[in-house]
Formats: C-alpha cells, structure tokens, sequence
C-alpha cells in the first residue's frame, strides 16, 4: 500500500515504547500498556519508567535512550512539563512517530501553546511524525494504543475524531452493532497530523471500507480538497462538523460577509470533493452502515412496500424532501400487481400491499418489482426494463404480519437476487418487531424505526452515485483570461501605502478594467470645483453622472445621504458635492475620513428596457479560501437574502451556471410573463473573471459588487468594493 505521508508505522510498528508506564491500575500508563498487551500485539513492547524494574510482566527501562533496539512508536502519558526533554531524546533515538496523550498544551493557551510550539520544533528537526498532543491514542487492527475502556470489535470503518471523549462514545456505542472498525484515531491538538493525513492514508488501505470522521476544524483547506477529492473516488467519506468556523465570528464589513452563513464554506467544500456531510451523529453511524453494507445504485429511481398507508404517505414525504426520484413500473409488473394483490391495494409506486399481508404477500411484491417473478422465456422490451434501483421496505406489526419471517425473506431475497441494488428497511414499532430488526441488521440490511430515516440514507447513496459521475476535479478545465496582474498588485500597493485597506471606488473600477469586467467610468473629485470639471468629462458618453461620497468606514451610502442621482452639468456636480458632504456630516458620520467625492458616469438604458440589479461578491474563507456569492442585489439585497455560494477553488463554468440557477432571480433572468431574457452569459463571464481576480490576489479579503445592472444585452457593474488585508 503507497505511504505517501510517511505514516504507515503508526498502523503496523515492529516496536512501541510506553513512556509513563506505571504498575498502578487506574493509572493512565497502566492502562494504555494493559490495552497494547491485552489487544494482542505481536511486536516489541518497551515499558519506560525512571524506576524500572518490570511492569505486567514486562521489563521496564529508564529512558528511551537506554532501550537497546529501533523504536518506532512512542506513546506519551506523562505530565506535559516532562514531554519536552523526552521528545528529544525521542528524536536521538530514532523514534520515527509519538503519539502524545498527555494534555497540557495548546488547548490550555499561555505556557501550553509554547510548550506544543517547542514539541512541533523537536519533531521537524528528527523528521518525527506527532499524534495529538491531547488525544485518546490510536487504536487499529494490530494494537490499541489508547486509555480507551474496551477495543471496540474490529471491522471495515475507519473512524477519525477531533475529540477523544467523543471518539470513546462512539466505539462503546459501536459495541451493539453489527460494524467493527478497522481503525481508531483521536487527533487531539493535530500539533502534526490532521484528518488530510488519515483520510489520505486510509483511501489507500484495503482493510478500510468507509472513512467516518467528527472533526471542530480543517487545517489547510486546499489540501483537504485536493486530498479528499481523490479519497472519495476510492471509498465514501463521511464527516459530522461541529462548531462555527472563523467566517462567522468576523465582523461583516460587507454585503458578502454578512450573507455567508457560518459554517457554509464547510458545506461547499464538502459538496466539492465528494464528501458526504453528517448533522447528527446518528447520521453519522446511519450512513456509515449503509455505505458499508449496501451497493451504489445506478441511478435515482426507488420503489416503496409497505403494508400501512400513513407510514407510506410519510416515506412519500421523505422522498420528495430527499429529492429521491419514485421508480416507474412497466405494464408487466402493473398487470401482475393488480391480479395478485388486493383489490384495495395501491399497485402505484408507493406499493401499499394492505394490512394484512402475510410474509408471502411481500414476498411476490419484492420479486414483482425487480422482475424476479418474470420467467426466463419472457420477451421483454425496452419500456419494459426494470428500473427500480433499490427499494425501502416497511414494516408495521398488523394480526397477520410476521415481522421476522418478513426480515428473513428480505435478507434472503437481497442476498441472493439485489447486490447490486440497496434495500433498506423501516420496521415500525418496540416488542413485536424487535427480533425482525435485529435479524437485518445483524446481517447487514440497515433498518431503522421510522421510514424517513432510511430515506435520508437512500439520499446518501445517490449524492455519492452523483459525484463519481462528475469529472474528477484534477481533470477540470479552468478558465484563464488574458489580464494585467502587475497593473494591481502596483495599486495595491498605492492603497498600502497610504495606510489604507479598503479601496476607493476609482480604484476599484480600474482593477475590474484590468481584469476584462465592465463598470462605469468613474473620476475622485477632492473639491466642488473639480467635481464641475470631472462632471463634464465623465458624462461625454451618456451626459449623465451619479456621484458617491468616497469614504472606508462608510459601507451603505444609501444611509447616510451619500449618492445623488442624474447630476447633468457641472453646475448641478458642484452643488451636489456640497450637499453630499453636508449630509453624511449631518447623519453622524463626522469621524469618517472622506476622500472627495466619486463623479461616475451614469448608465443609460431605456425606462422600457429590461434590467435586473444583482449583487455579486467575495468572502475569503480562513480554512477554504475565496468564497463566491450571486443572488438578488440592489437595497434590499440583506433583506432579501436570494444569494447562492460557491468557491472559488478550480472554479469552472458549470460551477457558474450552476450557482446562478441556485437563485430566484434567475427565473427573471431567464425571462418571465413574455419579458426577453437577460444577457446571462455575460453574468457567467463576471463570475469566471472574478473567481480569477480573487486566487489570483489571496490579499482580497472581500469584494462586492452591488448592484451588477444586467440588460438583455451586457452588463455593468454599478458599485464595486473591495477590501484587502494589510
């Protein structure tokens, strides 16, 4: 198996050295030897304890540097004050990894975070790898090297946890379910290694099915992207994500800021690379078992039995939420249905066999569906395919329903005729049919109490079936357009040098010139006589301006008086200018440094012709990176809240579009009640040229265009702000 992260001893040590290993139960060190020893490791175990002597059987050394072989692994559960001087003894020994229990670091801040700042320094200089600092351990299938109460059982799951505490529920959790695990990590403070380096060692790892994770943060988010992409072409993914990322507890100093939800850029990035995305643990483990167990469909097309017609109307509901797609059956099957079932049975997709269906009724039903009653001299034709691509079964106990038998024959017939297609069951109720769904889930047919949890799985196979049909993301065509990078990164630096880091809106439409993206001419007026001579420059083109008050602190100008529209001489421009400036003095805004004025050419179109105001904007993400936001512009742009999000990461047209068509306003644009439709290639375009602006200039930390006129022909790009960091 390739080790590209160099991190396979982990999984498979010849050697391991407990570094406070202590005779006294209930110690930390006792139990983490007692877990290596009684897991049934088969390499060499190295107790070290200042004292020596022997401890379980096992003799003690004084010091790594006193063991007399090659140590691969070191496990710390010492008081974090002594993992210092030890770590680098650690590295003269040749240690090739530590996995540091002890907690005492960056999470307790102050002394902590210089004392794990030091660990990571010891370890780039030996070229050690580090597990935690603040971790339950690891636990894989050759040793359990964690204070862990049990070994969970072993099995096909690889579960990776942020928190130790979480990880341990989990795995006692696991103990009455039919999964086991192939690997256990707790990642603790990640001073090293993170969930990227798991997941990317896992993907590769024959024993490991299903990859499930609990992770608070990501490190570097264009690795895991690239990382994960890649994993979950090989095996699914599974991550519940807990807690807000750093997006959300930023102050919004723009339109972009304050739309992005907390935690989308997780939603983003995950939907990127394939990754499937849990809200609740129970998700987590639901999903976890259905990829495990059961087949990718080939496409989205369900069949639904049940023998209750409210539980049916609930599956109904939960499929339509899901967005799964109903299976169609052929005349055949329809045929067959109506001759064989009840008469007040519903033969349509849901299939409602009625109350009192023995476990033979099911039976007929199950094989009718997916053409397994069909002889093998039938002539079948092209509309008489079967395309039901899976099935979710219920079960509610009725007089004459054998909940058990129904189980069995369930396993039996998916077993034998559907391992390429899922079933997953719902078995409603406590007593009567406990034993039926123990029975499937011991034998790997999820089943769950209620029908919309089993919907909620289906969804999980189809989201991952959709994304391995998509183009693996290496192999994505990015645009490129022809721009003059020197031209902004020289302003840029204009903009640093006089200590500011929000740019003017002159500034800003030059930036959008370079970068091929259409806006207004615009001119910085400092005085009311240089607004009358720059008014009649800039209106040569329509013989209209607008102009705007030029501040940074000064967000919606709308608010504060600061925009006047259709000023057409220089006399109007020099009175405008005046009161612009009184205004914004008089709404409070007298701290604010003003800059002038900006005179901007005002875009002229017919009071017939069709337009549409859009906001388009950019927030920069701390894990994920350029954050991309299209939706519904103009005044009411927050208040609305029509917006769509994508990142700016290989960023193509197909992203674009589809962006766009996430939002309302795209109905407008496409045209509604007879209306000509908007120039929405043109949009696509702005969106390609300013995914390209914002990797281009990692210094841009939020844009916003509000609003983006768009015609039915072109566009402009009306009031432009961009922020970049000092």
């Amino acid at each position: 198996m390739q080790d590209k992260q160099g991190i396979s001893f982990y999984f498979n040590p010849k050697s391991i050295a407990i570094i406070g290993a202590s005779s006294t139960v209930g110690k930390v060190g006792n139990t983490v030897l007692n877990n290596i020893i009684a897991s049934g490791y088969n390499g060499e175990i190295y107790p070290i304890n200042p004292k020596g002597g022997i401890i379980l059987g096992l003799t003690a050394y004084e010091s790594v540097l006193s063991v007399p072989d090659p140590i691969d692994v070191a496990i710390f559960v010492i008081p974090s004050k002594f993992v210092i001087p030890i770590a680098e003894e650690c590295g003269k020994k040749g240690v090739r990894g530590l996995i540091v229990i002890s907690a005492g670091f960056k999470e307790i801040g102050g002394e902590g975070i210089k004392r794990e700042e030091e660990l990571i320094k010891i370890s780039q200089k030996y070229s050690m790898r580090i597990l935690g600092p603040n971790c339950l351990g690891i636990i894989c299938l050759n040793y359990n090297g964690s204070f862990a109460v049990d070994t969970p059982k072993k099995g096909h799951i690889a579960m990776i946890s942020q928190s130790g505490a979480m990880l341990t529920g989990m795995m006692d959790y696991s103990m009455d379910q039919a999964f086991g695990f192939s690997v256990n990590v707790s990642l603790g403070n990640k001073a090293d290694l993170g969930a990227t380096d798991f997941i990317e060692y896992l993907a590769n790892d024959d024993n490991t099915k299903v990859i499930l994770c609990y992770l608070e943060s990501i490190k570097d988010g264009d690795r895991f992207l690239e990382v994960a992409s890649k994993a979950t072409r090989k095996k699914p993914v599974v991550i519940i994500k807990s807690g807000v990322s750093e997006a959300g507890a930023r102050a919004a100093s723009s339109h972009t800021g304050a739309l992005a939800g907390s935690d989308i850029a997780y939603d983003l990035a995950f939907e990127k690379c394939g990754v499937i995305r849990a809200k609740t643990i129970e998700d987590l483990f639901d999903f976890g078992e259905t990829f495990l167990y059961q087949p990718i469909p080939k496409e989205n097309s369900f069949a639904i039995i049940t023998n209750a017609g409210g539980p049916g109307i609930v599956a109904t509901d939960a499929f339509e939420r899901e967005n799964l797609k109903f299976a169609q059956f052929n005349e055949k099957m329809l045929h067959a249905l109506r001759d064989n079932l009840p008469l007040e049975a519903s033969i349509f997709n849901p299939v409602d066999i009625v109350g009192d269906a023995p476990p033979a009724r099911y039976e007929f039903t199950i094989k009718t569906i997916f053409g397994l009653n069909s002889s093998k001299t039938d002539t079948t034709t092209e509309e008489d395919q079967i395309n039901s691509q899976g099935a979710l079964i219920i079960v509610t106990p009725q007089a004459q329903t054998k909940p058990t038998e129904v189980a069995k024959l369930i396993y039996k017939i998916s077993s034998e005729y559907l391992t390429d297609k899922p079933v997953v069951c719902s078995f409603i109720g406590g007593k009567s049919i406990a034993e039926g769904s123990k029975f499937l889930k011991d034998n790997h047919i999820p089943c769950y109490h209620f029908p919309d949890r089993a919907a909620h799985c289906l969804k999980t196979l189809i989201s991952h079936h959709e994304f391995l049909q998509r183009e693996p993301l290496e192999d994505l065509k990015i645009p490129v357009f022809n721009v003059d990078k020197g031209k902004v990164r020289e302003l840029f630096q204009s903009v640093r040098e006089d200590g500011r880091t929000v740019l003017l809106s002159h500034e800003t439409s030059e930036i959008f010139d370079y970068y091929g993206i259409k806006s207004p001419k615009s001119k910085l007026a400092r005085t009311p006589r240089e607004a009358m001579l720059l008014q009649e420059e800039v209106a040569k083109k329509t013989g209209k301006t607008v102009m705007k008050i030029v501040s940074p602190q000064i967000i919606h100008k709308t608010d504060v008086g600061g925009i006047i529209l259709n000023v057409i001489t220089p006399q109007d421009a020099f009175e405008a200018y005046i009161q612009i400036i009184d205004s914004v003095k008089k709404y409070g805004s007298g701290l604010a440094k003003i800059y002038g004025v900006e005179i901007q050419e005002m875009i002229d179109f017919k009071a017939e012709e069709k337009v549409n105001e859009l906001i388009i904007g950019m927030s920069r993400d701390p894990q994920f990176g350029p954050m991309l936001m299209i939706g519904s512009g103009g005044i009411y742009a927050n208040f609305l809240k029509d917006v769509s999000f994508a990142l700016a990461y290989k960023f193509t047209e197909e992203d674009a579009k589809k962006m766009l068509q996430n939002t309302k306003i795209y109905s407008l644009l496409e045209g509604v009640r007879g209306e000509s439709r908007s120039d929405i290639d043109a949009i696509i375009d702005v969106l390609l040229r300013l995914s390209q602006l914002v990797n281009d200039f990692p210094e841009i930390v939020e844009l916003d265009i509000n609003p983006l006129l768009s015609f039915i022909k072109g566009y402009s790009a009306v009031d432009i702000k961009i922020t970049i960091a000092r």
